[in-house]
């Protein structure tokens, strides 16, 4: 009988790193949460060592890798990043990278399917981007990860960074938000008369890293192993200071 093959996953777009395992055929088996208190750069390959061994998973069961490439935090998604391309190569394994905003896309849907009757037309992601500003992005739900082949989540707007008060569901349709609720801006009512909304609080999510490179291998889609790079969506402090003439 045949290893079962599975799916690691990091998602370190924030401060606390997560690393999750899932099986080929889509059961999930185990998410785990790197301590926010200890450099992510010391404890995520540990992490993953452990998770590994806790399952007798061998490194030749792993199927592909994937990881989160932002926005987020700029270290802890280079060092994911650099960690998921080094277990790829040494592995021999493919490697894919999806944005941190449908990552949370993909933990909301995958929360709401088991939480309620209908699934939403729209999740809407978003996370704190400082400076009284977000990232944000809009994806079109067409059906249930569970059941539907490759990719449930459609773009509608590309990853983005906007003023917090210009952040708006769409006008029509079930809009589903999804980020952590301390991060919703004031002006936005959760049941506002534009369209039914509801919330998940979601920060990052290694299981639904797993899930869209689990989507991604059924769909074939061509690794990004070649091609994979990081999306800040604007530029680091250090960036900004280094082009200032008066920095």
């Amino acid at each position: 009988m045949d290893d079962p093959r599975y799916i690691l996953a990091l998602d370190t777009s924030t401060p606390r790193g997560r690393c999750s395992l899932l099986c080929s055929k889509g059961t999930a088996k185990e998410e785990a949460l790197l301590s926010g208190d200890i450099r992510i750069s010391k404890t995520l390959l540990p992490h993953v060592e452990q998770l590994l061994n806790s399952r007798n998973i061998r490194f030749d069961m792993i199927q592909a890798v994937g990881v989160s490439i932002g926005p987020g935090t700029f270290t802890g998604l280079r060092v994911g990043l650099s960690c998921a391309k080094g277990l790829s190569l040494g592995w021999g394994c493919p490697l894919y990278g999806f944005s941190s905003l449908e990552i949370i896309a993909m933990a909301a849907l995958l929360n709401e399917m088991r939480t309620a009757r209908s699934l939403p037309d729209y999740i809407l992601p978003y996370r704190d981007a400082r400076y009284g500003e977000l990232f944000t992005a809009l994806f079109q739900v067409s059906g249930n990860p569970e059941s539907s082949r490759g990719n449930p989540l459609s773009r509608v707007r590309a990853d983005e960074i906007i003023a917090s008060d210009e952040f708006r569901p769409p006008e029509d349709g079930d809009t589903l938000l999804a980020g952590q609720k301390e991060e919703l801006p004031d002006s936005l009512a959760i049941g506002a008369s534009r369209g039914a909304l509801r919330h998940h609080d979601i920060d990052s999510s290694a299981v639904a890293t797993a899930w869209l490179t689990h989507k991604a291998l059924e769909s074939r889609t061509p690794p990004h192993s070649d091609n994979i790079s990081l999306n800040y969506c604007r530029k680091s402090q250090a960036q900004t200071k280094w082009a200032d003439p008066k920095g």
